[in-house]
């Protein structure tokens, strides 16, 4: 019970935000120089639709921007996943300008290095 409580408190949007963000800027999802674009307006309007559904979903967005390329992530935690492996586990969504690119399970180990989960 105990468990399950503490991993709802992790549930909270900003604690997925930041975990969502730490996993884009320690991994090679995008490349080195690109910087988040938070601003929903900032957000290219072919992005912009996605981030408005996933925040109507519950689920929290970030979008990330290198010269002329755009990339959105839309992350949700994995209670089930986060309570068998006792770490969260994230599951996030790519995108880029021309759509959908990637769907995948993420988690952090103790000392933060993010991994794919088998899916």
């Amino acid at each position: 019970m105990a468990e399950t409580l503490r991993l709802r408190s992790l549930q909270q949007p900003s604690h997925i935000e930041r975990l969502l963000e730490n996993l884009i800027s320690h991994s090679e999802l995008v490349p080195p120089g690109a910087y988040p674009v938070r601003d929903l307006k900032s957000v290219p309007r072919e992005l912009r639709g996605t981030a408005i559904q996933a925040m109507e979903q519950g689920r929290v967005w970030s979008c990330w921007e290198h010269t002329s390329h755009n990339w959105m992530f839309v992350g949700e935690m994995s209670l089930a996943l986060s309570r068998e492996r006792g770490r969260p586990v994230l599951k996030v969504d790519v995108l880029d300008d021309r759509g959908f690119r990637d769907s995948g399970l993420w988690m952090a180990d103790r000392d933060g290095k993010w991994s794919r989960c088998g899916d």
